[in-house]
């Protein structure tokens, strides 16, 4: 997403401390191979939003970059670091039912 939007804030702490991040996704949806609704991502980064429901153009994968493949409504997790060594804890996925759910 970083490619695409800048985040608005650079809330990072200090190398050696953790950074917490509280991602909001919203999955996109599909009419057979028809993109009916994009994605969406708000990211809540040590506490600050950093991206505030920021559309997808496509998968997050590195390449290609803005585009969209019909997909299961839910797939695995993937996590992935830049630069040095990354450790990953406290992980928590949780479905957010919609309101009339």
């Amino acid at each position: 997403i970083y490619g695409v939007y800048p985040p608005m804030v650079n809330p990072c702490l200090p190398e050696g401390q953790w950074n917490t991040f509280d991602i909001v996704f919203e999955a996109p949806k599909f009419d057979g191979e028809k993109l009916v609704k994009p994605a969406f991502l708000t990211l809540f980064f040590n506490g600050v939003v950093a991206h505030n429901r920021a559309q997808l153009l496509g998968s997050t994968s590195r390449e290609p970059i803005a585009e969209y493949a019909p997909h299961a409504p839910e797939l695995p997790l993937s996590l992935q670091a830049h630069v040095g060594p990354a450790r990953y804890r406290n992980i928590w996925v949780r479905r957010l039912p919609g309101y009339d759910a």
